[in-house]
């Protein structure tokens, strides 16, 4: 299994390190990391290998996000797609990345509702612990998230 995220001790929140080869694979990543990790449950979803597993995911919402450098966008990003899966009870568990550079990304998340989570809900991504960086030519974050 390819590495895509991990957990990380914390304390009192959740904190994240995300992989990817790619720019939009660290991103795609990330998004994934953030919902997978409170454990959502939806219907007509299995879990499989602690991570729910949808044979599809119907919801559309598009976003659009700038910022001063790439970790900025990255907090930027996924705090626009907690926000909405805040509003719509949704989680968004993949995304087309229409355009992305280090200030700059639009997509279209794909999601599905939901019925509540295994953990708390995350409140916030936050700036503290906040990394984002290539090693060995591959990207690399961490995130925190506040619970």
């Amino acid at each position: 299994m390819v590495k895509d995220f991990e957990l990380l001790p914390h304390t009192a929140d959740i904190k994240l390190r995300v992989y990817g080869k790619t720019l939009k694979e660290l991103f795609r990543n990330a998004l994934n990391g953030m919902f997978q990790s409170i454990g959502p449950h939806a219907q007509g979803c299995i879990k499989k290998e602690d991570r729910l597993v949808c044979e599809s995911l119907p919801i559309k919402r598009k976003i659009e996000v700038t910022a001063p450098d790439i970790a900025l966008l990255l907090v930027d990003f996924l705090s626009e797609a907690l926000y909405l899966s805040d509003a719509h009870d949704e989680v968004y568990l993949d995304v087309n990345i229409h355009a992305l550079d280090e200030k700059y990304i639009k997509v279209t998340l794909y999601g599905i509702s939901i019925t509540g989570f295994d953990v708390v809900e995350i409140k916030a991504v936050t700036y503290h612990d906040l990394v984002v960086h290539q090693v060995d030519g591959e990207w690399q974050a961490e995130v925190v998230f506040d619970i």
